[in-house]
C-alpha cells in the first residue's frame, strides 16, 4: 500500500529523505491566498495615508528607487507600522487557537482571560514607577505568567472546566485592567499620552526596533508550536478520550497554556492589549478550513489579515487623526460576539 493511498482524505505525503510529512491540500491553497491577500493588504496600507502615493511609486520606494521622501514615508513610518501591526495579529491569533483548543469554547482566549491585560499591567506598571528610558517588552512576558498562574491556581483543569475558565478569566481581565487604569490615573497627564494609546492598541511611532525582539522571540518559539501541532488535535476531544489513545493530557495542556501565554503576551508587548483578534482569526479559520481543528499558521495568517485590515481601516476612517486600532477591533469585535451568540441561540432552538 502506498503513502497516498494511506494518507486521510484531502492530505498528501511529502517525503524528504527519512523525513515524512503529511499536508493538508486545502490548509495550503488555503494558506497561499491568505498570504497573497495580506500582501494586497499591505500594498493598500503603503499607498494610503495623509500623503498618498499611487502603486508604482510606493514599489519604487520598496526596491530603492523612490526619491528620498517617499523612500522615509514608505520604508521608515509605513512599512515598520504594517510589520508591527501583522506581527501581533500573527501572534494574538496563534495564542487565541491555543488556548480555544485548549478549554474547547470559543470565548476563552488570552484577552478574555486576563493573560493581555496582565502582560499589559507589568509594562505600565515597570513604565511608572521604575522609570525606565527604555521600551519594557520584557515586561509583558513576567505579567502574562503571573497572570496565567492566578488564573491556573483558581481552574486546576483548564481542558475539563472550560466554562469556569472563561468566568474566572474575564473576572481577572477586568481587575488587571482596572489595576491599570488606576495606575495611570495616578500619574500627572503630561506622562501619559502615549502610555494610555499603547494600553489602548495604538501602532502610530513603532520601528524596527520594536520588531526584533519580538519577532526573535517567536522565532524561537516555533519549533514547540511545531511539535505541539499535531497532539494538539487530542485536545478537542475529551480527556477521557485522549487518554485512551494514549496522550499525556495534563502535560500537554500545560505545555498548550505555556504557549499560548508567551504567544499572546509577546504580541501584547506591541501595541497593547488588542481585543477581540484573538477570538476573531481562529473562528475565521475553523469556518474558512470547514472544520473544527485548524492549523495554528492557518490561525495566525488570518490575526495579522484582521489586524492589518483594521488598522488600514481606522487610519483611512479617522484621516488625518490618529485614532488607536483597539477600537476599531473593539468594534468589529463586539460585533462578531454578538453574531455568536445569536447564531449558538439559533443553533440551540433548532
Amino acid at each position: 500500500m502506498t503513502d497516498e493511498s494511506m494518507a486521510p482524505h484531502g492530505t498528501r505525503w511529502c517525503r524528504l529523505g527519512r523525513l515524512s510529512l503529511l499536508f493538508n491540500r486545502r490548509a495550503c491553497w488555503l494558506g497561499l491566498a491568505l498570504s497573497l491577500t495580506w500582501l494586497a493588504a499591505a500594498l493598500l496600507a503603503l499607498s494610503h495615508g495623509t500623503l498618498a502615493l499611487s502603486y508604482p511609486r510606493v514599489l519604487a520606494a520598496l526596491s530603492g528607487q523612490g526619491t528620498p521622501l517617499d523612500a522615509v514615508l514608505i520604508l521608515d513610518i509605513r512599512l515598520p507600522r504594517i510589520l508591527a501591526v501583522s506581527l501581533a495579529g500573527a501572534a494574538l491569533g496563534l495564542a487565541g487557537c491555543l488556548i480555544q483548543t485548549l478549554v474547547r469554547n470559543r470565548l476563552a482566549t488570552p484577552d478574555m482571560v486576563g493573560v493581555n491585560e496582565g502582560g499589559a499591567l507589568a509594562i505600565i506598571l515597570f513604565t511608572l514607577y521604575l522609570g525606565l528610558n527604555s521600551w519594557p517588552w520584557w515586561a509583558s512576558p513576567l505579567g502574562a505568567v503571573l497572570a496565567a498562574l492566578a488564573l491556573y491556581s483558581l481552574c486546576h483543569n483548564p481542558g475539563e472546566q472550560g466554562y469556569r475558565f472563561v468566568v474566572i478569566g474575564i473576572a481577572l481581565s477586568e481587575l488587571f485592567n482596572a489595576l491599570g487604569q488606576f495606575a495611570m490615573s495616578s500619574q500627572p497627564l503630561a506622562h501619559l499620552a502615549s502610555l494610555y494609546l499603547w494600553s489602548m492598541g495604538h501602532f502610530s511611532g513603532l520601528g524596527y526596533h520594536h520588531l526584533l525582539p519580538i519577532a526573535t522571540g517567536l522565532l524561537l518559539l516555533c519549533p514547540a508550536l511545531i511539535r505541539l501541532s499535531h497532539p494538539l488535535a487530542m485536545l478537542t476531544l475529551m480527556p477521557a478520550s485522549a487518554r485512551a489513545l494514549g496522550v499525556a493530557v495534563r502535560p500537554l495542556q500545560l505545555a498548550v497554556l505555556g504557549l499560548a501565554i508567551l504567544v499572546a503576551a509577546l504580541g501584547t508587548a506591541i501595541g497593547g492589549p488588542v481585543l477581540f483578534i484573538a477570538m476573531a482569526a481562529p473562528v475565521l479559520a475553523a469556518w474558512l478550513m470547514r472544520q473544527q481543528t485548524v492549523p495554528l499558521w492557518i490561525a495566525a495568517l488570518c490575526g495579522a489579515l484582521l489586524l492589518l485590515a483594521s488598522d488600514t481601516l481606522v487610519r483611512l476612517l479617522a484621516e488625518p487623526h490618529e485614532i488607536p486600532t483597539g477600537i476599531m477591533t473593539r468594534l468589529l469585535g463586539g460585533l462578531l460576539l454578538l453574531g455568536l451568540l445569536l447564531h449558538d441561540r439559533h443553533k440551540g432552538h433548532a
